[in-house]
């Protein structure tokens, strides 16, 4: 497809447009982390997520496994269930898991069962050890002087942790119309809201953050402009930075007034806008251009930032 948009021109066909990665897989391995979606030459540790679920009639359902793991990980219960949950010896449940319960565990190398007596789903969040070191490192100044292992199993009232866990479990298999930068940026919250309720905390002053300087963020905006039909990583963004996640989306909103996803997601709508005064063009072909999956994330993402659909937008300004 060629566009013609001022004077510059748009080549993507729609079958050449980059897929973009599945960041919610399918949990295979019952409590062993789904392989992480990566691109070419990416580094970064992000937390992974996956769904566990099963239609259950009859015979409840039985898993068990002696694997040693050295995962962090949270369950979020996305409808009422009764399990019965042991670690060992130690019953982490018996009853009913009502929807919205967050359980949390911590690495162990001991047996672990589960016995599910109804139909039962589940969303987990992954917490690999990369990326608890990272945001240990920026949180303490320093580095963790052993493996970290923050907590046992246990069930958490914490409204930070289920309003940031819920946000995750709602979206799609690709991030949704937020997309990969938006789940790396409440990955690094999550991770960051755990090690402050359970790490040993070392005192530390809490500095002012300094803007991005101009010519790093005007090294991000183009490169952000010249991959805006892809999806983009977070960690794509810090590495031109030159600095961690953590510290760069902090500089990159004292600097523009925005976090870095909500900088993509207005870049988005704003190069479909021009789009859209080609008449040529369906919503749909713009919507697919600028990387969106499908129509519903399209009109989701514009409406979020222009107040109105895309298709109500283009009638106002064809009038």
């Amino acid at each position: 497809m060629s566009v013609r948009t001022g004077d510059s021109t748009i080549r993507e066909m729609h079958g050449l447009l980059q897929q973009p990665s599945v960041l919610v897989s399918r949990e295979t391995r019952w409590q062993i982390p789904p392989p992480k979606p990566v691109k070419p030459g990416d580094r970064a540790s992000r937390v992974g997520l996956a769904r566990w679920g099963q239609e259950v009639i009859g015979a409840p359902f039985e898993m068990s496994s002696d694997e040693a793991s050295d995962a962090h990980f949270i369950t979020y219960s996305l409808m009422q269930a009764d399990v019965r949950f042991s670690i060992g010896h130690r019953r982490v449940t018996d009853g009913i898991v009502k929807t919205g319960r967050v359980l949390l565990q911590g690495p162990t190398s001991v047996r672990r069962q589960s016995i599910y007596h109804e139909s039962f789903d589940f969303f987990r969040i992954y917490f690999p050890q990369d990326i608890l070191n990272e945001c240990f490192e920026t949180i303490f100044a320093r580095s963790p002087a052993s493996t970290l292992a923050l907590f046992d199993a246990h069930f958490v009232e914490d409204r930070m942790l289920g309003s940031l866990t819920q946000v995750l479990a709602s979206v799609d298999e690709d991030g949704g119309f937020l997309g990969p930068c938006f789940v790396d940026s409440v990955g690094l919250a999550l991770t960051s809201h755990l090690l402050h309720l359970y790490a040993v905390r070392a005192p530390r002053i809490k500095s002012k953050v300094s803007p991005l300087p101009a010519w790093k963020l005007r090294r991000v905006r183009d490169f952000v402009e010249e991959n805006l039909f892809h999806p983009i990583y977070l960690s794509e963004m810090s590495e031109i930075a030159g600095l961690s996640r953590m510290h760069f989306a902090a500089q990159f909103r004292a600097a523009t007034g925005l976090t870095p996803h909500a900088y993509l997601l207005r870049r988005k709508v704003e190069r479909a806008q021009t789009l859209l005064s080609d008449l040529t063009l369906s919503v749909a072909d713009v919507g697919s251009i600028v990387g969106f999956k499908n129509k519903t994330h399209f009109a989701s993402a514009f409406k979020k930032i222009a107040g109105v659909p895309p298709s109500r937008w283009r009638s106002s300004i064809c009038l």
